[in-house]
């Protein structure tokens, strides 16, 4: 053969078309997906479909450079190469003044497409798109013909579950940025690129989860060692220099570090507020997460995981940094969820470790009020041993708590998880005192402290958020000098707790004149002046009577105010002057009269102090 005739033979042959079977490209492509993975095949098939509509468009190109032609001849070719039974489709083409193509855009769909069988055949039904041959093929062919850049994109695929194969055709500039996933994988890398890709991503993989071990080590010997929460928050920050929080479930602090307390507390009140105002606005408690969520609000980042402790929800553990600054990824989640969980471990441990200590000061306590101890000496003794000076100054509150709802407070199923709450909310704080039961209250002996109200405060939110069916009171009693005198301070706590209406928390002290009376106990005496005064009205068995000394009562302490009355009662104002009068005429006395309706109130707050009367 000479060499004109061989240069002729190669060149008619550079470009042979070879012959395969739609199932034998279908075993090929089941190969290189699961060989290179769903998005490299992705590409790959991509830019095999990309060459073979080049190089029929190239070969179309010979026969005319009409468009018109090469447009229609698009379909016909595209049907020679068995890839699909049919198409049908619709293109809109702008021309400029110049005659060239401004734009061109087109909506079709593909028949019987062989890939999308193929992969459902292999591959089961896929979360997008699969016929990338297909798209490839189209999008070769046109930037040929055209000598622009088109794309052709699949929006609905048989092979993802839809009815039938849709395609849109678009100049590349036209998509904005729809494609830039689908432009990535057009772009070819060779295989030493991938491999070096690939082993960067595997070295990357390696280390994260190689300094993930180590933080998980480095909190597990931190426990071992006897760290306490402040500890564990203070390792987690060393180690991956995030600020990071530990938090009750109403979000107040425990344990906190990497920030200064000024820029905590303003995090944690724009996280409430955030909470409060635009995630969770209908609810009036917040939510309960269950799992880790990431929220940003207008000021910071927050990634937030839950501390779980015998499958309850007890805490949070958060990393958090302002906005403009935040470095917080989505890689944080593994350190959180350790931090939490060597937070959880601490918790149970505490847990098993303190419960029966606590029960037994409880118990210890109990026997106190009980009068279960022969001298002052052995129960300063026993308090040394568990920790308290009985002999130094203390408080006593005591807690109710009331159901929202039809539970019922008496239940005693409901009395221990409110205990333990309230121990191991004191326990972490670092407030000490002595917590017990007594007819039906929590009892709570409190060594002198500063900043009580707001410490019983911040114990009364905490265990608000975590039973949030109930409401609760707590009423404290003046301070106490010795404990033999144990009972009347108690008796001094029952009182304030019985006087806070309209408060969460009242003290001995601020109950005035009323605490001295009812402290001097002349109860006898108290209930003598009340039957004198109330005359027929002191029946305080008789519902309508009752009915009446709860209308006396507000109306005196409104200041005699019938509007206020009114609203405090939902009554009419003929209703409400009905009653007055039918009172007034009862007791023989004129409410207006100042010096009687102080005389009257005084009489009425007194029998609430002591319990005789319940409105």
């Amino acid at each position: 053969m000479n060499t004109e005739l061989a240069d002729s033979q190669d060149k008619k042959n550079s470009n042979k078309k070879i012959l395969s079977t739609s199932a034998g490209f279908g075993l090929l492509r089941k190969g290189l997906i699961e060989n290179l993975g769903q998005k490299r095949a992705k590409g790959f098939l991509l830019r095999y479909g990309w060459s073979l509509g080049v190089s029929d468009a190239e070969e179309a190109m010979k026969e005319s450079s009409s468009l018109d032609f090469l447009i229609k001849q698009a379909s016909i070719l595209h049907l020679n190469t068995g890839h699909i039974g049919d198409i049908q489709s619709e293109r809109w083409i702008e021309m400029s003044d110049a005659n060239e193509i401004k734009s061109i855009s087109a909506k079709g769909k593909w028949m019987d497409s062989f890939e999308a069988k193929e992969h459902l055949k292999h591959h089961g039904a896929a979360d997008a798109p699969v016929c990338s041959t297909l798209a490839g093929y189209a999008s070769g062919y046109m930037s040929t013909i055209l000598k622009q850049d088109v794309v052709v994109k699949e929006t609905r695929c048989i092979g993802m579950g839809d009815s039938e194969c849709q395609f849109e055709m678009k100049l590349k500039e036209d998509w904005g940025s729809e494609i830039q996933d689908e432009l990535s994988l057009y772009e070819e890398m060779n295989i030493i690129e991938e491999l070096n890709d690939t082993y960067e991503q595997l070295l990357e993989q390696r280390n994260y989860i190689d300094k993930v071990a180590k933080f998980h080590n480095r909190l597990t010997e931190s426990i071992s060692s006897g760290s306490n929460l402040h500890d564990i928050a203070q390792t987690t920050f060393s180690l991956l220099k995030i600020p990071v929080s530990i938090e009750d479930l109403s979000f107040q602090k425990i344990a906190y570090a990497g920030v200064k307390e000024e820029d905590y507390l303003e995090f944690n009140k724009d996280l409430v507020e955030y909470l409060k105002q635009k995630l969770y606005k209908n609810h009036p408690n917040l939510p309960v997460f269950k799992e880790t969520l990431r929220l940003k609000t207008k000021n910071q980042d927050r990634l937030i995981t839950p501390i779980v402790v015998q499958k309850k929800v007890i805490g949070y553990c958060t990393f958090f940094q302002d906005k403009e600054s935040s470095g917080i990824s989505e890689n944080d989640v593994m350190f959180i969820e350790r931090a939490a969980n060597a937070a959880s471990l601490y918790l149970l441990n505490q847990k098993t470790s303190f419960e029966a200590v606590e029960k037994m000061k409880g118990y210890f306590l109990e026997q106190i009020l009980r009068g279960q101890y022969s001298s002052v000496e052995e129960i300063v003794n026993r308090g040394r041993y568990m920790g308290f000076d009985l002999e130094a100054p203390f408080y006593i509150a005591a807690i109710d708590y009331k159901s929202k709802g039809p539970v019922s407070k008496n239940d005693s199923d409901h009395f221990d998880p409110f205990l333990e709450a309230i121990v191991k909310y004191m326990d972490i704080q670092g407030y000490k005192a002595l917590i017990g039961q007594h007819e039906g209250h929590i009892v709570m002996l409190i060594p002198e402290t500063d900043h009580l109200l707001h410490k019983l405060e911040k114990i009364i939110k905490h265990i608000q958020s975590s039973f949030p069916a109930y409401e609760y009171k707590v009423g404290i009693s003046d301070k106490a000098e010795d404990i033999v005198n144990v009972m009347e301070y108690l008796e001094e706590s029952f009182i304030a707790l019985r006087m806070s209406n309209g408060k969460n928390i009242i003290s001995f002290r601020d109950l005035g004149i009323i605490g001295v009376l009812i402290n001097s106990k002349n109860s006898s005496g108290i209930k003598k002046i009340a039957r004198q005064e109330l005359g027929p009205l002191y029946d305080l068995g008789d519902p309508k009577k009752k009915e009446l000394l709860k209308t006396l009562y507000v109306f005196l302490a409104n200041g005699g105010k019938l509007q206020q009355t009114m609203d405090d009662l939902s009554l009419s104002m003929s209703g409400l002057t009905y009653r007055v009068s039918k009172i007034e005429k009862m007791i023989h006395k004129e409410l207006r009269d100042s010096t009687q309706s102080y005389q009257l109130l005084l009489i009425l707050d007194s029998l609430i102090a002591l319990g005789e009367l319940k409105l």
